[in-house]
């Protein structure tokens, strides 16, 4: 071995191999899951109520803070419309009269135009007639 290429060797900055015993722990735990799918359900089930647990406790607590604002004024609920137009008076309706669409515009017609040109080399051609098979 050349004296060289023991220092580039040394240069190197070394790695750990050995996991942190924590990480370790919880690995090893995890991997224990995995193979146990009824105590990985048990599981689900406890956080999915711990989690319902704790919307009624906030509904039963502080569900009054919804109806006040930041300084503490009551807040005017703004009555919802009777009926409301899924078109839209600002963007044109698109062909299937669901989406909007900005191609009316001319910033819209020169996108297309740009998009045409930007493809045509992806399209399919005609074969000339040499490349034809006979």
């Amino acid at each position: 071995m050349n004296l060289n290429a023991h220092q580039k060797q040394s240069t190197q900055p070394r790695r750990s191999v050995v996991a942190q015993p924590a990480t370790r722990a919880w690995a090893d735990e995890q991997a224990a899951l995995q193979q146990d799918q009824v105590q990985q359900d048990k599981i689900w089930r406890e956080s999915v109520e711990a989690e319902q647990r704790g919307r009624k406790t906030w509904y039963q607590n502080w569900s009054f803070l919804k109806d006040y604002d930041q300084m503490g004024k009551k807040k005017e609920q703004k009555p919802l419309p009777n009926y409301m137009s899924v078109f839209s008076s600002k963007v044109p309706n698109s062909t299937n009269q669901t989406i909007g669409s900005q191609m009316n515009t001319e910033l819209g017609r020169d996108l297309v135009n740009m998009d045409y040109f930007f493809s045509t080399g992806a399209r399919k051609r005609k074969l000339d007639g040499e490349l034809q098979p006979s």
